[in-house]
């Protein structure tokens, strides 16, 4: 069973918006994440590549809004199964590579 320690991935379910583009039972919540960034090249089999191109023909969103919002799910699912050591070193590594925090503004005495 997974803890109940926070999980490093908080932030919009993506995958919920892709399941309610899917069902097309509501209009709230299907709108697809942000996708900017860093691109990255990746190849899939065959099984991978048909189901990814099915959905994204069923939602009609774009490959890299499905793959974001599946591999945001499953990066979810693994740091809860993680032992908490794994994540802490996990989330240390991603932590180093953001930019440091700005110093607090200093007011000028006279």
């Amino acid at each position: 069973m997974a803890s109940q320690r926070p999980n490093p991935m908080a932030g919009p379910a993506y995958v919920i918006a892709l399941k309610n583009a899917l069902e097309r039972r509501t209009t709230e919540y299907t709108t697809p994440p942000r996708t900017g960034g860093t691109q990255i090249s990746t190849r899939l089999d065959d099984f991978l590549f048909n189901h990814v191109e099915a959905i994204v023909d069923e939602c009609r969103w774009n490959r890299a809004e499905v793959l974001y919002a599946l591999i945001q799910r499953g990066l979810f699912d693994l740091y809860a199964f993680l032992s908490p050591d794994v994540v802490d070193r996990i989330v240390q590594k991603i932590v180093s590579k953001m930019a440091p925090p700005q110093p607090p503004a200093q007011t000028l005495e006279e």
